[in-house]
């Protein structure tokens, strides 16, 4: 018969070995946080304060209408921003003005909804609010990331982050 104490030295002995018990809010907080991480052609939302101040700056040109939809057109100094495409102002389907972005960035976490297990022990999906912090001051505070639904992005829906445990937990990729 197994006691107590042996039960309880092994159960901690599977947590060491496979990380089981180390990945928690604060922990996924750290591993986000801890170093820049490349996007790829992620939207992230403006403010109407953003936008004007992007304006100001020489980010982009002024907004314009074109069909039902308001655009504005990205400059260089917008581009070594590593903003890519044109800032939407106004489209149908959006709130908020927002823009694409491809480049390596620093992330904050505004919130963290929901973290479920993988297929395996070595994989674990968080659904967070994330933002993305660009030294400029235009964006004072980190860029909301959007999330997908039904292959869309949506400023309702947080992005999936899937990490995975190879000698210590790492970001793996925003999951669409």
């Amino acid at each position: 018969m197994i006691s107590r104490v042996s039960l309880s030295l092994a159960i901690g002995f599977c947590a060491v070995l496979a990380g089981c018990g180390d990945f928690n809010d604060g922990k996924t907080r750290s591993i986000i946080e801890a170093n820049p991480v490349k996007l790829d052609a992620e939207q992230v939302v403006l403010t109407e304060a953003q936008v004007g101040c992007g304006v100001d700056k020489e980010l982009w040109d002024p907004p314009a209408q074109a069909g039902s939809r308001t655009t504005a057109h990205l400059t260089q100094n917008g581009k070594d921003l590593k903003f890519d495409d044109d800032v939407s102002v106004k489209e149908a389907g959006y709130r908020s003005p927002y823009v694409q972005v491809r480049g390596t960035f620093p992330l904050s976490v505004i919130e963290i909804s929901n973290t479920r297990d993988g297929s395996d022990n070595n994989t674990k999906f968080v659904e967070t609010k994330i933002g993305i912090k660009i030294d400029h001051a235009c964006f004072p505070d980190p860029l909301p990331v959007m999330g997908l639904k039904k292959g869309q992005f949506s400023e309702d829906f947080s992005p999936v982050l899937e990490f995975r445990y190879d000698g210590g937990w790492q970001l793996d990729k925003i999951v669409h």
